[in-house]
């Protein structure tokens, strides 16, 4: 016996074992807990795995829940032979329309997730840039006031000097009456009510997103598993349910009762192999249907990564644009002379004085300049590679569809001995029938 042989054989002994609703033996019991442990123990890491990474619990919380549903799954599987053929049935599942929208409800999460606080960020830094920009401004403005007062300052100190003038006092006098701290304060209070209402948005976005991805993900575990069981249930209970193939016991028995295995033609068309590539009008339907449904899910991937972008880019050239405004520069010349008439003939320049008080408004100082989060690359990676993974998933949904009818064929033999006599009989009907009549 080869060594290709040998492991058929042995292939086959593993999957009795799992499949028969009672062990026959000791050896078929140990490989059937074997064989459940090692699915449960797949199971858990792969939840585990996803809890934390993905819908961000902790550690403690995450093993805690895996850990209870390992115990929980794994007497479970090996009680229950029901329960072992909807675990089974999930497996191909992943491939059809159920697995396929968790894979793109992954992928829009994921872009969600990902586009909506880096949105959020940048635009909230743009808002704080142009808020520091014309708390600056104001705070420059009001600081100015000093030149006025220093010019009259030293005007006043310059005459002072002249003996014949007593007193200065009757000058015009410049003062302002604005109280600079008053104003700071009362800037520095809306500055931090904005940068409390953008943490708060930013926090509420990012506690929606998780929220958001745990129930779902809850939902679509839920409705996979409703899913096989409904499969499940149909198959047992209704005999044309998904009773569409041309599998070799149909063929057998055709051959034993009748001695022919000819189909009618309307039989050829409706009947698939389930080895074959030849799809149903049904299944190319179907087909067709998921991809539309995953055109939609990449149009929505793709706005939202194009917004994303958008956002970035256009935020970028408008703070380019800002830095490159230059300063605003003043200066306050003041010229005093002050000259002497003698018997109203002879002048004599008695001061002079001649300063400039020059003054600067920054419109954008460095401190106001933001730094902007560029999308990242890995995201989009992430994303095409979800949508691809959701593409090859529609190429294979048939095929895991076909694979689904065997899974159960395996575990309830005496059921589908039952649809192919059903089956049989239909045809060997329709053969005494013209073509053209209702089945």
């Amino acid at each position: 016996m080869s060594a290709k042989q040998r492991l058929a054989l042995i292939m086959s002994f593993v999957w009795n074992a799992y499949s028969k609703p009672c062990p026959s033996d000791a050896r078929e019991m140990l490989t059937l807990i074997l064989l459940c442990v090692l699915i449960t123990s797949t199971i858990s890491v792969l939840l585990f795995v996803w809890m934390v990474l993905s819908l961000a619990y902790t550690y403690f919380v995450a093993g805690i829940v895996v850990g209870v549903s390992m115990c929980v799954m794994l007497v479970v599987l090996i009680l229950a032979h029901p329960v072992r053929c909807v675990i089974t049935v999930s497996m191909p599942t992943l491939g059809t329309k159920q697995g396929r929208k968790i894979i793109l409800s992954t992928a829009l999460l994921y872009t969600i997730t990902s586009c909506v606080p880096n949105i959020t960020h940048n635009v909230a830094s743009s808002l704080h840039m142009l808020k520091c920009s014309a708390g600056n401004i104001t705070h420059s403005v009001v600081r100015s006031s000093w030149v006025p007062n220093k010019a009259l300052e030293d005007i006043r100190d310059k005459l002072a000097e002249i003996p014949s003038i007593e007193s200065s006092d009757y000058f015009i006098k410049l003062e302002s009456n604005v109280d600079v701290g008053a104003m700071e304060k009362r800037l520095s209070q809306v500055s931090e009510s904005v940068r409390e209402d953008l943490a708060m948005l930013h926090n509420s976005v990012g506690q929606i997103s998780q929220i958001s991805k745990k129930i779902i993900a809850v939902l679509f575990i839920m409705l996979m598993l409703s899913s096989s069981v409904v499969y499940v249930n149909n198959y047992l209970t209704h005999i044309k349910h998904d009773n569409v193939y041309q599998s070799r016991q149909l063929m057998e028995a055709l051959q034993r009762v009748s001695g022919d295995v000819t189909l009618p033609m309307s039989y050829k068309k409706k009947l698939v192999k389930t080895s074959g590539v030849r799809m149903s009008t049904r299944e190319l339907k179907r087909s067709l249907w998921g991809a539309l449904t995953l055109l939609v899910y990449a149009l929505m991937c793709g706005i939202m990564l194009g917004l994303d972008h958008f956002v970035y880019w256009s935020l970028q050239s408008l703070l380019a644009w800002a830095s490159n405004i230059h300063q605003i520069s003043a200066t306050v010349h003041v010229r005093l002379s002050v000259s002497a008439t003698y018997i109203g003939i002879f002048q004599h320049d008695i001061k002079d004085m001649h300063k400039q008080y020059p003054y600067t408004v920054p419109m954008l100082p460095p401190g106001c300049v933001p730094l902007l989060s560029a999308p990242e690359r890995s995201t989009l990676t992430s994303i095409c590679g979800f949508l691809a993974f959701g593409f090859f998933m529609l190429l294979g949904e048939v095929f895991a569809s076909r694979l689904r009818r065997k899974v159960c064929a395996s575990f309830y033999h005496r059921r589908e001995e039952q649809r192919t006599q059903y089956l049989m009989w239909k045809i060997l009907e329709k053969r005494d029938r013209p073509e053209g009549s209702d089945d």
